[in-house]
């Protein structure tokens, strides 16, 4: 597949089969968040112990129906609705606190990581709801090994399709200006 391909076929994928991927994938997938454009630092975390997923979900699915966020609390109402999809690895992207820039530089290793996934074969999903647990939880930090003064910025869920649940539909969204 070819990098148009993967970028024009990518889709987040929100229900994962239980089925770990492949340490070789996996490889491939980091390889391409440390190669992305920065700024500056940030850390990628691969959590894959099933104990330490289901309490991030659940920290996360909590801080969503409290979050006073009308979006957040009606998706975590969802009957069946887990924050992390059910994925078996969740890559999570720290950055310092003090770095203006660590938005875009863990968004950009993101990126990079969802298209690598769908380029593999495999689901992926850029998501927010992770930092809501390392926020309500503090503790989760030293559980997860992010390095001191680095902060949980985003996450990327990655595993083998399981179907389309929650899913939206694209839509060719006009938000083009020319200018030449």
């Amino acid at each position: 597949m070819n990098t148009l391909d993967a970028i024009a076929k990518r889709k987040s994928i929100r229900k994962y089969k239980a089925e770990q991927i492949k340490d070789s994938a996996l490889k491939e997938i980091i390889t391409a968040g440390k190669t992305a454009p920065n700024a500056g630092p940030f850390q990628i975390t691969v959590i894959q112990n099933a104990e330490l997923l289901a309490k991030i979900s659940e920290i996360a699915l909590t801080a969503m129906k409290n979050s006073g966020n009308d979006f957040l609390i009606s998706r975590a109402a969802l009957p069946e609705y887990t924050p992390l999809y059910g994925a078996p690895t969740l890559l999570v992207l720290s950055a310092p606190q003090v770095n203006p820039y660590s938005m875009a530089n863990t968004s950009n290793a993101a990126t990079n990581m969802t298209i690598a996934a769908t380029d593999l074969g495999l689901g992926s999903c850029y998501m927010i709801t992770p930092q809501l647990a390392f926020t309500a939880d503090p503790s989760l930090a030293k559980e997860a090994n992010i390095p001191e003064g680095f902060s949980v910025i985003c996450a990327v869920a990655v595993g083998y399709s399981d179907g389309n649940a929650f899913s939206t539909e694209r839509s060719d969204v006009d938000n083009v200006n020319y200018i030449k």
